[in-house]
């Protein structure tokens, strides 16, 4: 429980480091896709170290996750825990698809990477706005927050999956998703686990 507890939070509090590297590396690369790779393989020491430090986080999270849906039984909890493995399948996707790699390739990688990426999301974000629902351990405006933050990101990730808007558009809402991680963060400290939904 301890160790579920720790992965959890501190998976959910370091990932937001990584979002902050991200939207700092995606500044400096150019927009255009042939060229976005190219620089992508020219600096692939902060790539690939990054994606990989993104997929252990991302992995700590998901067995936090896992652990909490197996011994609570709560439909959140397994939700989330399908997000989170769905999810972890975007890294192999780019690790192995934009080093390297022709155009073509890197662009399908890319495309396959998005499309797991806003899926996985999707299925999280809706498992963390049903746990936050229910919740009884969170102060009432924290609870509100999470539900409000969760249900947003959450149907941002829908539109986007449904094409009505662009993956750059989704981008918009990462402030909103980094402070969700840190009430994650928390709630992971504060957690009893029950056998109840």
């Amino acid at each position: 429980m301890k160790l579920a507890k720790v992965l959890w939070s501190l998976g959910s509090l370091l990932i937001n480091v990584t979002i902050f590297i991200y939207i700092s590396l995606s500044r400096k690369a150019p927009l255009e896709l042939e060229a976005r790779y190219t620089y992508i393989n020219e600096n692939w020491n902060i790539y690939g170290s990054h994606w990989r430090l993104e997929f252990f986080l991302m992995a700590m999270i998901a067995i936090g996750a896992i652990y909490f849906a197996v011994q609570s039984k709560k439909i959140s909890w397994s939700i989330i825990s399908i997000g989170q493995i769905i999810l972890l399948m975007t890294y192999p996707l780019m690790l192995g698809g934009y080093r390297n790699t022709p155009f073509e390739l890197a662009e399908m990688a890319n495309e396959m990477a998005t499309v797991v990426f806003v899926f996985g999301n999707l299925v999280f974000l809706s498992g963390l706005f049903l746990l936050y629902l229910n919740d009884q351990i969170l102060k009432s405006w924290l609870r509100y927050t999470a539900i409000v933050l969760s249900g947003i990101t959450a149907i941002v990730f829908l539109i986007t999956f449904a094409e009505i808007i662009s993956w750059s558009q989704a981008m918009m809402i990462g402030p909103l998703i980094n402070l969700l991680y840190l009430i994650n963060a928390y709630y992971g400290l504060k957690i009893k686990i029950e056998s109840t939904d």
